[in-house]
């Protein structure tokens, strides 16, 4: 898991310059590098070392100031290209005063916000934390729009068909669909930095940061200008808050406890035959309006050429759920898994291939297709099937994109067999000492064996499949019953040889 560089909450010129008006200073501010941070303000020295994350004050006699390559502040103006804010006639002391509190406060947040980070906190105390600072209210939903946490006042603000109750509260599956399928909140997913998004109406507004952990997208962190419009400083602490939680997410997945996983970490628990609280996984079948014994289908895709992930994940993300409506599915490193409800999807198994077939070819995929199972209890089956199959055509590398597990469970069983012995081993002997005759003689018999069993003992199929005249087959097939000791009519032993065929195949000895 890569190591996440925490973001400093640091100041830009246009946050300090928000500030001293705040504060009532009047004064001017020249900005050409908006994305500069800076860690503290000096007061300058000539001969000193100069840096450019550092704000210097200037007295206004200062001439010999590089004034066009570091950031400075001063009562007087001066002719500098580089950023610099301007407080004519205020006294140097209360410059300095002003813009030190302003520093030693986002200090103060910033040990505030990471002392929450070191102790393990919840969501919810990070949340109560924001709301303070951000004096709005602030919540955290995953990526099925669950609310994961939520300040009291949150809920006071949203429409009661918009926010549903529950344990900890979701927005109504319809609504969710509505989202998916807007070109305009769609674009929202793109954005790795603090962003403004309208409702369509224009009556309702929020700041919004997505959660990533890396290339996954684990859900957002919402502000809503309840109790006072927002400021630029807003933008960067609601990036501070939520890159905190992606870690304290993170802690989470590594084994702590938590009363409120979010719906990724059931659904996983769930695949993974982990232990489940029953409210969780009551709530989960409640916000996707399952019933506990439909029946399921899991998808498991990888790429075929593993690399770094892109943005194409996320685009198939989305491509998937226009695909199977109604069905959970998880975004992973470099793999995506879909958990289909065949009951509500009302969607034959025949058809699921031919949905996946230009999917596959369009993003380049390989996919491993489980067998149906009843009942959620039944998912982590179905997810190790899928596993399994989609393991199969890694091996295979054919143009064979989609596998079920069904063309892959006999070398599934095999290959898991805890035996000493070899698949060579197992294979019926009678066979092996046919295979011998026919290389010593130069004749036929295994060939016909095998196509007869293939064609279920039927014999117009078996002589049109062989080219041969019936009479000819039938002579055969007497002459196979002096070579070999084994009842074609036992179905037992016709599945032993049948078994020893596919081992001979798959192994390379026929």
């Amino acid at each position: 898991m890569d190591t996440i560089q925490p973001l400093r909450l640091l100041p830009t010129l246009p946050m300090l310059y928000e500030n001293l008006k705040q504060a009532g200073l009047a004064c001017e501010m020249a900005v050409l590098e908006e994305t500069q941070h800076y860690r503290e303000v000096r007061l300058y020295h000539p001969r000193q070392k100069l840096q450019k994350d550092i704000l210097y004050l200037l007295r206004p006699t200062e001439a010999e100031f590089p004034f066009d390559d570091y950031a400075y502040v001063s009562s007087a103006p001066h002719p500098g290209r580089a950023n610099h804010l301007v407080c004519p006639g205020y006294p140097d002391e209360e410059i300095l005063d002003q813009l030190l509190e302003v520093f030693s406060q986002f200090r103060q947040w910033e040990e505030a916000i990471d002392l929450l980070l070191y102790r393990g906190a919840s969501l919810q105390e990070l949340c109560e934390l924001g709301a303070r600072l951000l004096e709005n209210p602030v919540c955290i939903h995953d990526d099925w729009f669950v609310m994961t946490a939520m300040t009291a006042d949150f809920a006071d603000i949203m429409e009661p068909e918009f926010l549903m109750s529950s344990a900890k509260g979701f927005v109504p599956r319809a609504v969710v669909e509505d989202f998916r399928y807007d070109s305009d909140y769609l674009e929202t997913y793109a954005h790795h930095d603090a962003r403004i998004w309208w409702a369509q109406d224009g009556q309702y507004h929020s700041l919004y940061v997505n959660l990533w952990d890396g290339p996954v997208y684990k859900g957002r962190l919402l502000v809503a200008p309840k109790n006072r419009e927002f400021r630029q400083q807003d933008f960067l602490l609601a990036e501070v808050l939520t890159q905190r939680a992606v870690m304290l997410l993170r802690r989470r997945q590594l084994g702590e406890e938590t009363v409120y996983p979010d719906m990724d970490s059931i659904v996983f628990g769930l695949l993974l035959s982990r232990q489940q609280d029953p409210a969780d996984l009551t709530r989960l079948l409640h916000v996707l309006k399952w019933d506990r014994q439909d029946s399921f289908l899991c998808l498991r895709l990888k790429p075929q050429q593993l690399g770094q992930s892109t943005v194409a994940e996320h685009l198939l993300h989305t491509e998937l759920f226009r695909c199977f409506p109604g069905s959970y599915i998880l975004l992973g490193k470099q793999e995506q898994c879909v958990v289909l409800n065949l009951t509500k999807a009302e969607l034959p198994v025949g058809l699921v291939r031919h949905k996946l077939a230009p999917i596959c070819r369009d993003y380049c995929l390989y996919v491993g297709i489980s067998s149906p199972v009843s009942g959620v209890r039944e998912l982590p089956a179905a997810y190790h099937q899928a596993g399994v199959a989609l393991e199969q055509a890694f091996r295979l590398s054919s143009d064979r994109w989609a596998m079920h597990f069904s063309d892959c469970a006999l070398q599934h069983l095999v290959d898991s067999l805890p035996s000493p012995l070899s698949p060579a081993h197992l294979v019926s002997p009678e066979l092996t000492s046919l295979m011998a005759y026919d290389r010593e003689k130069g004749t036929p018999y295994f060939e016909t064996l095998r196509e007869f069993l293939l064609q279920e003992r039927d014999i117009p199929r078996t002589a049109e499949a062989l080219i041969i005249h019936r009479t000819t087959l039938l002579y055969r097939l007497k002459k196979l019953q002096t070579l070999i000791a084994i009842d074609l009519n036992d179905p037992w032993q016709r599945l032993q040889l049948m078994l020893s065929l596919w081992i001979l195949e798959h192994t390379g000895q026929k």
